[in-house]
Order: structure tokens, then sequence, then C-alpha cells
């Protein structure tokens, strides 16, 4: 008998450096830069609090962490004449800054990334799926435009008469819509299509990828790169995975919930490619190449984590074309209380929106966060 299970390994190869945080923020006295390194130390607080109150450092400790000042931890602890040997042993791990300016002038916080409970970094399997869905829903939004036909003029009219809105509520009836339109296929409830259970993606089951290595991590500082050539440095590092890390998941579809769905049942890996390779296409024509100095991704290329930017996690620019799409990005930003500051306004002079690629320097080169190459290896 023919297994309903479809099993694939998916490799990711990273290219730009992956972030996919665990919401945490290291301030400036919970890591170790030192003069002279570019290296920073996540140490062990209990111990390294435990040697101070061993060397006599307690009240002088506890009198810098109350203190409401600028000197970061890596200069107190160098200022005290604590000897190299007691920071190797508070170690927890060691990152790279590659990059990233570190200097006295500048107060960086450390965003971590996901870890699993031995410290081990990983993509937890639903950062995967979301994006897939992303990826899927955007295919059928261009392989059947008369199927969303209806919902596109309801987006566009909703865009257009809004006031000033919630900026996380905004869409969320049209986006739902169109979710349902191309995945709600299941058919197990009749009368209630809405509910989830409706949803053929619940036979697409990604599971965590394999832990990687604190030593597959990097920091990198998050830089905003604009149309014309200049770049922003922010005052912002994060944990990444470094590129040329390969990353591993199961993809594993299961037909027997679909028997009656077409589209569960003809989903693979070929599928899942062409789909992959039309996000890639799309996002590069309409985002990455107004910016100088990057090149076509592959066809095999796409975008995960965080600070991919707002064009990857949205299926506007597949409703409309570029120019209608720009004008509606521009009116969002403009509707949800985007700050006046960000300058949206231009955006339609410039001809993409947003006008700001979010991008990192590593190894003397300019890389989008989260560009990925992926191959997808069937098992059984």
């Amino acid at each position: 008998m023919k297994s309903p299970l479809k099993v694939y390994d998916i490799e990711l190869t990273v290219k730009g450096p992956v972030f996919v945080g665990d919401g945490q923020e290291l301030k400036k006295k919970e890591y170790i830069k030192l003069r002279g390194s570019n290296k920073v130390v996540i140490p062990k607080l209990d111990r390294m609090y435990a040697d101070l109150c061993y060397m006599g450092k307690q009240r002088e400790y506890e009198k810098y962490m109350l203190m409401d000042n600028e000197i970061r931890l890596g200069d107190w602890i160098q200022n005290q004449r604590i000897p190299d040997k007691y920071i190797d042993s508070w170690k927890d791990y060691e990152l790279h800054a590659g990059d990233a300016i570190i200097d006295k002038e500048k107060t960086l916080q450390v965003m971590t990334c996901v870890k699993d409970a031995y410290r081990n970094p990983y993509i937890p399997g639903s950062s995967l799926k979301g994006m897939l869905r992303t990826i899927l829903l955007t295919q059928d939004i261009c392989k059947n435009p008369g199927k969303f036909r209806k919902m596109k003029d309801e987006i566009e009219t909703n865009i257009k008469r809004a006031r000033k809105v919630n900026r996380t509520q905004f869409l969320n009836k049209e986006y739902k819509e169109l979710e349902v339109a191309s995945f709600h296929s299941l058919r197990r409830k009749e009368n209630k299509r809405w509910e989830m259970v409706n949803d053929y993606m619940a036979g697409v089951i990604v599971s965590d990828s394999e832990p990687l290595s604190t030593d597959d991590l990097t920091l990198c500082q998050k830089v905003e790169y604009h149309v014309d050539g200049k770049e922003h440095r922010l005052n912002l590092l994060r944990e990444c995975i470094k590129p040329n890390t390969k990353i591993h998941f199961q993809l594993t579809i299961d037909t027997s919930i679909g028997k009656a769905d077409t589209r569960l049942n003809r989903l693979d890996e070929n599928e899942i490619m062409q789909a992959i390779a039309n996000f890639s296409n799309l996002y590069y024509d309409v985002f990455v190449k107004k910016f100088r100095g990057f090149d076509i991704p592959s066809p095999n290329t796409v975008w995960l984590g965080g600070g991919v930017g707002y064009v990857s996690k949205t299926v506007l620019y597949a409703l409309f074309n570029r120019e209608d799409a720009v004008d509606l990005v521009v009116e969002i930003f403009n509707k949800t209380n985007v700050p006046a500051n960000h300058k949206h306004n231009q955006d339609r002079r410039l001809g993409v929106s947003p006008h700001i690629f979010k991008m990192t320097q590593y190894e003397g080169k300019r890389l989008p966060f989260g560009q990925c190459e992926v191959k997808i290896t069937k098992v059984r």
C-alpha cells in the first residue's frame, strides 16, 4: 500500500545572515566587549557574580549595576583589572563582531536569537512554514488572478477609504479572505469554510531545524540602505546565523487529510521550487533591483526571519502591478501612523516602497538579512 506521506529534507544555505529572535535583548551591562578585541563574550552572570564576590568586588559591581551610566561591562571589568582567565571561565559563548562598529561612543544592544534548552541556536519550523505559506499564496495569486479579483478590489477600496487605523489590525480580515480562498479547500466543515480545520496546509508539517552551534553565530549590525546608496547604521546588533551555514529541516506532506483536495495531493518538491522561483523573481523585480550593488538572486532563493523587509511578507505586489502596489503601500504607511520622518511620501517618486533595504555588512560585503538558497530532496 502506498504511503500517504511524502517526506523531504530541506537544506537552506545561508547567503545573508539569518536572524530569528527570541524577543530578548542584552544590554551593555550583560555582555563583555574588551577594548582592542573584535569579539563579544556572553557571560554566565551567576558564575561571574560568584567570582566577583570572591575577589571582594561585590560592592563595586552592585554599585556599577545600579548606576545609570554609559560604561559597558567590558570596560568596567578592565578598569577593575580583572585577569582575562576569569573572563574565559565566565564564558557562556563567544561571538565575532564582524563588521559591526562598536566603540565608546556607541551603546549597542544585542538582540538574541532563538536557542533550544541546550543553548543551541535553531530555526523554528513555524518560521519556515510561515515563509512557505506566503510563497505558495503568492504563486496562487499570480497563476489564478481571477479567483482573487473581488478581494483585490476590496483591499484597494479599503486602503483608499481608511482614515488613521491600527497598524496591527489593518487589512487583517482582507488577508484572511485571501488565505481562505487559497488554502481552505479540505471541506471538513462545508458551512464553516473560514475555520482552520479546512486549511490544507494542516497537511504540511515542518520540523524545527536541526540544532546548530553558537560557533555558527555572528553579530551583525542593522544597516538601512537607501535607494541613493546612502547608509545609516543603527545602534542595534543581532545574533545571526553566519553565511555559508547549512540548515536542515524535515518537511512532511500528509496527503491522507486531503483526498478531495487536488492541490495538497499534487504539492511536491517541484511545485514548491517553482513557487519559490516565481517569488524570488517577483521580489527582485519589485524591490531589490531598485538598490545598487545587489545581484539577481538564484531561482531557489528565499528570505527568512527578521529584517527581511515588508515586501517579503506581503502579497500586495502579487495582487497589483508595481506602480499601483507602491501607491497602496505608501497609503498603508500613511494611514497606520508610520512617522513622517521615515519619508515614505518620497516612495512614489523613487518607484519603490519601502525605499529602505535592511541589510548588514559582513566581511566587507553588503548582504541582505535572511537570504538563503533552498534545496529540497525527497527522502521517501
